[in-house]
């Protein structure tokens, strides 16, 4: 009987062991507030009202000239901002402007449309409305994405090298499109952005102790993209883009093979897949066949041929998932059957697959790979540095 309960006494603490090495972070962190890194986030676009309010006054700012519009003005809550013909109205203010900036005093958020977001605020005139940007610290703005990519529960290796990556690709976005009304959106299209609300506890300590590091490749910033699983191989960033880098050129990943978006498979009635060719152009009304054509190294297909009314059609593969919808077909590596009311799209990863695959990243931090060695894996070529020193080296 003793030696039961000291078989479940031990048990205990090596579960406790465990669960300690998984879940440990260190605690020590300095924090450098100077020379800090904006990202413009575009948040909302072509809109034509809003709510807004602060908890301090704000300045607000023309846009394009700087000049100082009100001073200390009282945002309260739900005041309303609509587009009119040639003005930005918030509240009671009416701005004859193509674009205002608010800045809170004393640091304090802002509330849009019941989402809090860290840094500043513009507001721009567009043909069917205005754009919102959410102009904010890089490192603030990584804490509002790293929850949103990954699970903040995952090892913690892990979230760093997504913090490194999500940081390379935000940086490197911020210097391509220096010229532009705004560097990256909150959305898969740049990577999901929610803003303070919905930074966590551990995502944020993996940001703040990668801080400034990001990955270099030949004297600059590298564009380290990423996503959810690759399906056994990352793609070649030349299939899917037309760029020619060699850490992107596609790497094979057993590590995710065990993991939940591995597989899928998509029943999409003939009708529907119409419907959707139709509404992009395509003069199809009575499908008869969908093939699979050649694929590339990853086995990602490169077309797809549509049969009707004894009419091939052709569609490259990636064309092909934004007709049909990402959200069905979660990659390009699939292949397809024909049944009598429906065609059976079976597949294996979910995202693009170019970059680092992040639940094959979550298994790497699970064999206990460091996160340096998780981004060489899939950045090969690559190197870890400071931004700092490679921003000033390229201006």
């Amino acid at each position: 009987m003793l030696n039961r309960k000291i078989f479940q006494i031990a048990l205990i603490i090596l579960a406790l062991v465990g669960a300690f090495r998984f879940f440990y972070i260190p605690v020590k962190i300095q924090v450098d507030k100077n020379n800090a890194f904006f990202v413009r986030v575009r948040i909302l676009h072509d809109v034509n009202e809003l709510s807004i309010s602060a908890e301090k006054r704000c300045n607000i700012y023309d846009r394009d000239s700087g000049d100082l519009l009100i001073r200390k003005a009282s945002i309260e809550k739900h005041n309303e901002v609509f587009s009119e013909s040639s003005a930005i109205r918030i509240g009671e203010m009416v701005f004859d402007s193509l674009g205002v900036r608010i800045v809170p005093s004393q640091r304090s958020e802002l509330d849009i449309n019941g989402v809090f977001y860290r840094g500043s605020l513009e507001i721009l005139k567009t043909e069917k409305g205005f754009d919102v940007i959410n102009r904010v610290e890089l490192e603030d703005y990584l804490k509002g994405v790293l929850p949103c990519e990954v699970n903040c529960l995952w090892p913690f290796e892990m979230l760093k090298a997504q913090a490194v990556a999500s940081r390379s690709f935000a940086v490197f976005e911020c210097e391509r499109r220096k010229n532009e009304n705004y560097d990256v959106t909150d959305d898969t299209f740049s990577q999901v952005y929610g803003g303070h609300g919905r930074e966590k506890w551990r995502t944020t300590k993996a940001v703040e102790v990668t801080k400034n590091k990001v990955l270099g490749y030949r004297g600059r910033v590298f564009p380290a993209y990423f996503h959810a699983c690759c399906g056994g191989h990352t793609q070649d960033i030349a299939c899917l883009w037309g760029k020619h880098l060699k850490p992107l050129k596609g790497v094979r990943c057993p590590f995710c093979r065990w993991t939940p978006y591995f597989r899928w498979q998509a029943k999409i009635s003939g009708e529907e897949i119409s419907e959707r060719l139709q509404k992009y152009g395509y003069p199809v009304n009575n499908i008869t066949a969908i093939k699979a054509g050649k694929r590339d190294a990853s086995d990602r297909i490169k077309y797809v041929s549509i049969k009707s009314h004894n009419q091939w059609f052709e569609i490259a593969g990636e064309g092909f998932r934004d007709i049909i919808g990402r959200k069905l077909l979660k990659s390009g590596n699939f292949n397809v059957k024909k049944y009598p009311f429906f065609y059976l799209f079976s597949g294996y990863g979910w995202g693009h697959g170019v970059g680092m695959c992040q639940w094959g990243g979550f298994s790497m931090a699970l064999r206990r790979w460091k996160y340096e060695r998780i981004l060489k894996y899939y950045y090969p070529d690559t190197e870890i540095i400071n931004m700092k020193e490679i921003l000033l080296v390229s201006q």
